[in-house]
């Protein structure tokens, strides 16, 4: 399924992903980090346990870090940076739903695996 839209696809290695992932699909997803600009903001995308929440790498002021490592949707403003975790569509943790986020002008939106809106954080 990914495979079809892999022009539209950021992705960064989690703790599970391994070579033999990479094999089957036709976009990169053995990064440990990726840069993406949009909206006017750099986002900083990575799996999260090597840099996450309270251990972010170097990062210009008003970066949006993204992580998923905890599986846990969050934003938390920090000074110079804003944490977002977009939680797991497969694993969420501590009674979170199976949710994924959408950036959609200057808008992050969480969303549940239907496609429910649950949260939203105008940048």
């Amino acid at each position: 399924m990914l495979n079809s839209i892999k022009d539209h696809v950021f992705s960064v290695r989690g703790n599970c992903d391994a070579e033999v992932d990479q094999m089957m699909l036709h976009f990169p997803i053995l990064s440990d980090s990726a840069i993406v600009y949009a909206c006017g903001r750099e986002l900083y995308l990575t799996h999260g346990h090597n840099y996450g929440e309270t251990n972010p790498p170097q990062l210009a002021n008003g970066t949006i870090l993204v992580c998923g490592h905890t599986h846990v949707p969050k934003c938390q403003d920090y000074d110079g940076y804003i944490y977002v975790n977009p939680g797991s569509v497969s694993i969420p943790k501590e009674d979170s739903p199976h949710s994924y986020i959408i950036l959609e002008d200057s808008t992050i939106i969480w969303k549940d695996i239907e496609g429910n809106e649950y949260m939203r954080r105008e940048l």
